[in-house]
């Protein structure tokens, strides 16, 4: 993912598709396939994987296995990000991007 220093502006949300523009005015195109997923799955769960006290939970399940190919999985990330529900989809994206959870590991080790 693109400009990480960024919040997330809005989102334009086609069937196969979705844009991303950021605060900033520039814009980022990722497709609705396991491809696009894998791209969201790299930038947010590689480094810092699902935890506890995480929201959006199933929306992570279901990047975690529409990122390896699990057709049920992207079927579910497309209802989510559909454009009825852009207001969400905006909130989940925001809080994907600045979660970190330093701070919640070291309370569990």
């Amino acid at each position: 993912m693109e400009n990480p220093e960024q919040q997330v502006k809005d989102i334009i949300i086609t069937e196969i598709n979705f844009k991303i523009i950021y605060d900033n005015d520039a814009e980022e195109t990722i497709e609705k396939t396991k491809e696009g997923y894998k791209i969201l799955y790299d930038a947010w769960l590689v480094e810092q994987p699902m935890f506890i006290s995480d929201i959006y939970k199933t929306q992570m399940r279901d990047l975690n296995f529409a990122s390896r190919g699990n057709q049920s999985s992207i079927n579910q990330l497309n209802l989510f990000i559909d454009k009825e529900n852009k207001t969400e989809v905006i909130k989940f994206f925001n809080y994907m991007r600045n979660r970190d959870l330093t701070f919640e590991k070291n309370k569990w080790t």
